[in-house]
Formats: structure tokens, C-alpha cells, sequence
């Protein structure tokens, strides 16, 4: 006997040995019924999807002066060109469901009632749960949506279609699985390959027992809708938002409920040094990176947020912590720092010497203030709802840094590789002021006489 023969031995006793742990439970409507839509991921369980509703549209202008200087809208946010997918594409694949014939159906049905009472002699498990867990014949059917948020296994959808309570005995059928080889594949050299159950959008019965829910996945299912979304650097959760809702992804108020949970702050380990949070406007402002991803159509919320955190969190690597730490701030200081970066230069060739500048005065205790004119803005571009429930006042105080010392309570908008570079860069000089022309060139100054001189001078 070779050693890849014992392998499969030796896992075929493991399926064997746990049979025993396997428990028998009812189908629960409530799991399978929820608003028609399951959602299978390996790192959360998310809540269904809300009804759409809109998200409020946020822009920007930008400028850092003088204290008590007059604010002047240099136009450097809004005049930086920033490439965004305004024509997303949707992908949709449709394949037909395969039917087996008469004979092998004939043929598989005595072979699993075989094996059940084989099972229930030897390590006396329920025989009706292994039956309704193969062939579906005592079970309510419910037509639902399953999605897969990333590549499974075939014993991880099991496992994942136990916790739903759509099967009774997932040891059973894991050692079904094994035995009709929905685990591995033989290629032409005879080299076995784990069979990859791909991500995606999948409409199910529960009467397909165990099998065709696996077929049904392992060969794409009925139906699998992606789309591709660009989130341009400098986006603010509310315009994240607005797009993932409009294109169908899922609803912002689904978003805005899963933003506040506790759970995703205490899987990242880089949003514990977000403080603050219940003055913060978004408390996930800064942590979207921008990139371009691509969704399931009527993802669950909380796995969208994890994408863009996941890719945060792998961008945001001991190199950087390494730097911050160096440089005396956390992440969430660095990030704060980069948002105003990516607000107020004009390109990312100026962002390392405002980023200078920002930490000049932050170290300097003769500007108390930054006087970044995003800061306020940020705020501003939400003055009426604001008013309305009287929080404006409020949010003005901790974000606008004309009357908030040091940085604003948090970031004002999602930065990108620039900017969080630049933040963790900064260029080594003596300069305390800047300002933009209309064109985007940057005048700088080190005294409080050389910035009116550039005022006067842009005058």
C-alpha cells in the first residue's frame, strides 16, 4: 500500500470516528427563509439585506492658511483628476441544472441506503436524518439564495450548510461526499486535486439533499451576478455607500447599521486605535480603501465592509506600523493625517510637504491650530441634515481644526497609497504655511510675513 493510499485511509477513519459528534436537528424556516437570501461566509454572519434607500452625495474644496486668516477655496480637490467606473459591468452566467438518469439514481439510492444502515449499525446514528440529508425525503421545500462570499471546499460547504440547519448529519455527509468524490478530482497524470466550490450567488432548494446542493454549487449554480465598482482615493463613506446601494450591491442603510457593530472592530486589529467613535461623523471614515473590487449582487453588508478592510489591513503592513511608530502617531493619526493630504494637494508630488507642514505645526506649540479648510468642509457638506437634528454645531467642534486643536476627531474621507505614504514621508522642512494658485501650484511659506506676501502676491 502506498502512502497516498494510507492518506486517503487515514481521513476516510477521521470521517468515521466523528460520526458520533454529528447532532440531528429540524430545518429551521427561519434560517432558510431569511428574505430568501443566505449568506455563507467564512469570516462572519451577516444580517439580511435592508430595503435600498439613498446615501447623502459628498464633495470637497480645500485649503490650509494662517490662524485667523482669511479661508480662501483654492479648488485643488475638485480640480485633481480621479479615474471612477461610472459604467460598472455586470457579469451574469447562467447554466442549465444537469439531470442524471433514471439508472444511476436507481443505482446511487441503494448504494446510500446501504451505507446508511451500514452507518446506523455500526455507530447507531438516526437513520431518517441521514436519508433527509441525502435524498431530501422528509423536508420542508424551500426555494432560497445561497452566497458564497470566497472559494470553499467541498466539508466547508457542509459545514456551512449545518450551522443554516439545511442538513442534519454533516459528518454523514461528508463521508457521502467522499465516497462520491466531491472532495477531490483525479487529473490526466492520476494526481488528486481539493475541488474548489466557487464564490458566488447560488438559487437552491432544500429538497435537493445534500448532493445537488453540492452539484448545483460546484458547477456554478443557476445563476451568478458579480460587478466590478472603482472607488476613486478620497471618497467619503457616504459616497461608497451611495454607489454600492445604486449599483445593487447592497443598501446603505444595511451599510450604516454594520459599520457600528462591535464585531469589526474587534477583528482588525488596526481600528483599535479608533477613538472616540461616538463623536466620530462615520466611525469607519479612512478604513475603505480605494481600489477597485468586485461584489455579488445582494451581498450581506457586513461582507463588503470585510472587503475593504481585509484589503486595508493587507496594505497596511509591519513597514508602515514600523514607520508610525517612529514617527510617534497610530494608525488611526497617520490615516487622519492622509485624509487631509488627500484633500488638500493639488497631486500627489505635493503631498509629502503639506504632510511636513501639518506635522510642523502638530509639534510646534506656537499653532495650537492646523487651519485645514478640509476639516470643516467635510462637515459642511452635510450642514442641513446636520442642522436638523441639531448635531452640526456639535461635529463642527471636533472636526474643524480653525477651532479644534491638533487633528480632527477622525478621518474626512478615505485616503489612498499616496497619501498614507506621504503621511508616513514627510519631508524634512521649516515651513508652517502654504496656499494654491487657481492653476494648483503650491506657494510656501516658513513665517507668518511670507504668507501675506503670498497672499498678496496670489491677490
Amino acid at each position: 500500500m502506498d502512502d497516498k493510499t494510507i492518506r486517503d485511509n487515514d481521513a476516510y477513519d477521521e470521517l468515521l470516528r466523528n460520526f458520533s459528534a454529528s447532532k440531528n436537528n429540524d430545518l429551521s424556516d427561519n434560517d432558510v427563509k431569511n428574505h430568501g437570501e443566505i449568506y455563507f461566509s467564512m469570516n462572519s454572519q451577516p444580517t439580511a439585506r435592508n430595503p435600498r434607500s439613498s446615501a447623502k452625495k459628498a464633495g470637497s474644496t480645500a485649503n490650509l492658511s494662517s490662524p485667523g486668516a482669511k479661508r480662501t477655496t483654492t479648488g485643488a480637490s475638485s480640480q485633481r483628476s480621479k479615474a471612477v467606473n461610472n459604467n460598472p459591468t455586470v457579469k451574469k452566467k447562467t447554466k442549465k441544472k444537469k439531470r442524471n438518469s433514471s439508472l444511476k439514481n436507481s443505482i446511487m439510492a441503494i448504494v446510500i441506503v446501504v451505507i446508511v444502515f451500514i452507518s446506523a449499525f455500526l455507530i447507531k446514528i438516526p437513520i431518517m436524518g441521514c436519508v433527509n440529508d441525502i435524498l431530501a425525503i422528509d423536508v420542508s421545500k424551500t426555494d432560497f439564495r445561497v452566497v458564497l462570499d470566497e472559494d470553499m471546499d467541498c466539508f466547508d460547504v457542509i459545514d456551512k450548510l449545518a450551522e443554516k440547519n439545511l442538513i442534519n448529519n454533516p459528518m454523514f455527509c461528508k463521508l457521502f461526499a467522499k465516497i462520491r468524490s466531491f472532495d477531490v478530482k483525479t487529473d490526466s497524470n492520476n494526481n488528486k486535486k481539493t475541488i474548489i466550490y466557487p464564490a458566488g450567488t447560488y438559487f437552491l432548494n432544500s429538497g435537493m439533499g445534500v448532493e445537488g446542493m453540492l452539484n448545483e454549487i460546484r458547477t456554478n449554480g443557476v445563476e451568478e451576478n458579480t460587478i466590478k465598482l472603482t472607488f476613486p482615493e478620497g471618497y467619503s463613506i457616504d459616497q461608497i455607500f451611495e454607489k454600492l446601494d445604486d449599483n445593487g450591491v447592497c443598501s446603505a442603510s444595511s451599510l450604516y447599521e454594520a459599520m457600528v457593530s462591535d464585531e469589526l472592530f474587534e477583528r482588525y486589529e488596526f481600528l483599535s486605535s479608533v477613538t472616540e467613535k461616538q463623536m466620530r461623523y462615520r466611525v469607519l471614515e479612512g478604513y475603505l480603501y480605494p481600489d477597485t473590487y468586485e461584489f455579488y449582487l445582494g451581498e450581506s453588508p457586513v461582507s463588503v465592509l470585510e472587503r475593504f478592510l481585509n484589503h486595508f489591513e493587507n496594505r497596511w503592513n509591519e513597514t508602515y506600523q514600523a514607520k508610525a511608530n517612529e514617527l510617534g502617531y497610530t494608525v488611526d493619526e497617520i490615516i487622519t493625517v492622509a485624509a487631509i493630504l488627500e484633500k488638500e494637494a493639488f497631486d500627489a508630488g505635493q503631498m509629502p510637504v503639506i504632510a511636513s507642514i501639518i506635522y510642523n505645526r502638530l509639534d510646534s506649540s506656537s499653532f495650537p491650530f492646523i487651519n485645514c479648510d478640509s476639516t470643516a468642509q467635510y462637515i459642511e457638506n452635510y450642514k442641513d441634515s446636520l442642522e436638523a437634528n441639531g448635531k452640526y454645531a456639535e461635529y463642527m467642534k471636533v472636526y474643524d481644526t480653525y477651532q479644534k486643536t491638533g487633528l480632527p476627531v477622525g478621518p474626512i474621507c478615505c485616503p489612498g497609497a499616496d497619501a498614507i505614504y506621504s503621511a508616513l514621508h514627510p519631508e524634512s522642512t521649516d515651513y508652517y504655511y502654504f496656499l494654491h494658485d487657481k492653476e494648483g501650484n503650491i506657494y510656501l511659506a516658513s513665517t507668518a510675513e511670507e504668507h501675506q506676501n503670498n497672499l498678496q502676491y496670489l491677490e
